[in-house]
């Protein structure tokens, strides 16, 4: 993104970025606070073509994202008109007949957000694992660790790393099922300190079914 662009964010056309690259290329996080609370008073006051052109021009900016989405050579619309398109839905009264309307579209702009910064914090994650990628003989030790301190508990695990740069820890146990998964994940810490310590997938099997947890997203595939 150009100087101008970060100098005059509410103004300039954001083509051929996401989103997420938008709210933050702008320096603008995505924030409940950004949108002005519904005024009563005001809402009440909106003619009914000015509601339904509300709720139109909201759809016709979702729609542009979604079209992005699927086919990259679509223009986005500016981010101006996103959040301005966000506090006239937030401004309908809800004894409105368009209220029904503009509540899901809130609601998409809304997980939209929540989405980015998801995969924001996902890509800082990523970043910091790449970092960790020569730790190979930590992973390695961190395996034989664990695995003696299972079987001192009685748990014959078969616990060990594979993958480029041993980043996927594997544990293997003829017993393992969901409840013993989360177990194990809350009495050991075990998704931190993969984190800490660069791995990027942590695979719970009994042989059968397999459980893998993403690292990087936090959570299980």
């Amino acid at each position: 993104m150009t100087g101008s662009a970060t100098r005059h964010p509410l103004r300039t056309r954001l083509c051929g970025l996401p989103l997420a690259v938008l709210l933050f290329g702008a320096g603008i996080a995505p924030a409940v606070a950004q949108t002005p609370a519904p005024a009563a008073a005001a809402a009440s006051e909106q003619p009914a073509p000015k509601r339904k052109k509300v709720v139109e021009r909201a759809a016709a900016i979702m729609k542009a994202l979604g079209d992005y989405s699927a086919r990259r050579t679509q223009k986005l619309p500016a981010l101006a008109d996103y959040y301005a398109a966000k506090a006239d839905l937030g401004k309908i009264d809800d004894s409105a007949p368009e209220a029904p309307r503009a509540k899901k579209l809130l609601a998409a702009m809304q997980k939209n957000e929540r989405e980015y910064v998801r995969k924001h914090g996902a890509m800082n994650i990523s970043a910091r694992l790449d970092s960790l990628s020569d730790n190979v003989e930590g992973r390695k030790q961190f395996a034989v660790t664990t695995s003696k301190q299972m079987l001192r508990r009685g748990l014959a695990m078969d616990i060990g790393t594979s993958g480029d740069h041993e980043t996927v820890l594997n544990y293997k146990y003829f017993k393992m099922d969901r409840p013993t998964v989360l177990n194990l994940a809350r009495s050991g810490n075990i998704f931190n300190k993969a984190r800490d310590l660069g791995f990027r997938a942590v695979v719970f099997t009994n042989g059968r079914l397999t459980w893998t947890y993403d690292v990087a997203a936090n959570t299980f595939k």
